[in-house]
């Protein structure tokens, strides 16, 4: 029994939930060993960073943005302007991540100013009403209803019992349940819920919930939780997300259900991360021999010359920026360097300079599986087929 202002929340721990936390934590020991498979920093941060994004989108088009992964990340990349409101919902949901996992301090407590800061960031120029950012409802119309038939399935608290259920959940979240142990996972999927059945926001509360779980676990020392995509497992499994809600709501708050449904999708989406390192590690291995043979080449160029002679997709400053979470003037110097040691082929218009990408001395700098997978699959198989050229552009500044 998890009691909160007369509210109390039924939680039963399963043999099958307490095995699948169990086996998260020596999964993770805390912190997953990613770093040690990836001893290059600038790695870290861009794999770090396509975490991040992949946790904004689908977060975002949990909630009805209306836009493709593809061209989320490509706005996300080139640090571009939103063109419309799903893309500015995804990018207030990177921009909340990236201000969640630099400012958030171990063992910190959760206030209802932090609340507010975190749904401010999330909605920005996204609600009907700009004073609704950050600002807790005044009124008792905000309802949910299906998706699917318009049907009303859930009417939260009266917004008069708002102040007092968030202060009180502050308390659970920042001390121990009185009688028994509550594991961090747990604490941080039940306030989740909580956010979700609260309903303190006029809009944007499931992206404000999903945020602060990620909170909690990084306040408690769960950094691997950086890296691994949950709304992506929770997208793409989303009548049972409601489900869980649902049956927790209406099964006197049991929420076991709640719990059980994000244990699985936690484990699915930590799953995929692992397999997803697994196949990152041959391109690891292609970058630290092309280091190897090229000693002048920091990481970052290496994976950037790596990556552009396999795809006929220009590479921007912003994009390099945003890539390795690094400053305007480092992204330059690594552009300009492999301009000069002679990679690419830099050429001014107006303010801009193109850079074009040399292959042949790209393809030097690799072993011969890469030439062969580049010449076969990314420009033509067929031996008289032109090659095309690969252009970036880099936006000079004063």
């Amino acid at each position: 029994m998890i009691p909160l202002n007369g509210l109390t929340l039924r939680y039963v721990p399963t043999p099958q939930i307490e095995k699948t936390l169990h086996d998260l934590d020596m999964r993770v020991g805390g912190k997953i060993d990613f770093e040690a498979q990836i001893p290059s920093v600038d790695l870290q941060k861009k794999y770090l960073v396509n975490s991040l994004m992949e946790e904004a989108i689908a977060s975002s088009q949990l909630e009805g943005a209306v836009t493709t992964r593809v061209v989320a990340k490509q706005m996300l990349r080139e640090n571009r302007k939103p063109r419309n409101h799903s893309e500015q919902m995804i990018l207030n949901n990177y921009i909340t991540m990236m201000y969640i996992k630099d400012n958030t301090r171990p063992n910190q407590s959760l206030t209802l100013e932090l609340i507010k800061e975190i749904h401010k960031k999330i909605t920005k120029d996204t609600l009907e009403n700009k004073v609704y950012e950050g600002a807790f409802r005044t009124d008792n119309e905000v309802k949910v209803f299906s998706r699917d038939d318009g049907q009303l399935i859930y009417e939260p608290p009266d917004y008069n019992s708002i102040n007092k259920l968030l202060e009180q959940l502050c308390t659970f979240a920042n001390t121990e349940p009185s009688g028994f142990y509550l594991h961090p996972i747990v604490k941080a999927i039940v306030l989740h819920y909580m956010i979700g059945y609260i309903h303190p926001f006029n809009d944007g509360n499931g992206r404000t919930a999903r945020a602060l779980f990620y909170w909690h676990l990084i306040s408690q020392k769960y950094n691997w939780l950086e890296y691994v995509a949950v709304s992506t497992a929770i997208k793409n499994a989303p009548i049972k997300y409601m489900r869980a809600y649902l049956y927790s709501e209406t099964d006197h708050n049991d929420i076991t259900y709640f719990v059980k449904f994000n244990l699985r999708q936690l484990d699915i989406a930590l799953k995929s991360f692992e397999t997803y390192i697994k196949k990152t590690m041959s391109e690891n291995k292609k970058i630290f021999e092309t280091i190897k043979r090229n000693p002048n080449l920091n990481f970052r160029q290496a994976d950037v010359i790596i990556d552009i002679s396999k795809n006929e997709r220009p590479i921007t400053l912003n994009e390099m920026q945003e890539r390795y979470n690094i400053t305007y003037q480092t992204a330059r110097t690594d552009l300009l360097g492999l301009a000069k040691l002679g990679y690419l082929h830099k050429h001014i218009r107006g303010k801009q300079y193109f850079f074009l990408l040399d292959k042949e001395k790209c393809m030097s700098a690799m072993d011969i599986s890469d030439k062969k997978q580049i010449q076969l699959s990314d420009f033509g198989s067929k031996p008289n087929r032109p090659h095309k050229t690969i252009a970036t552009s880099l936006t000079t500044k004063n």
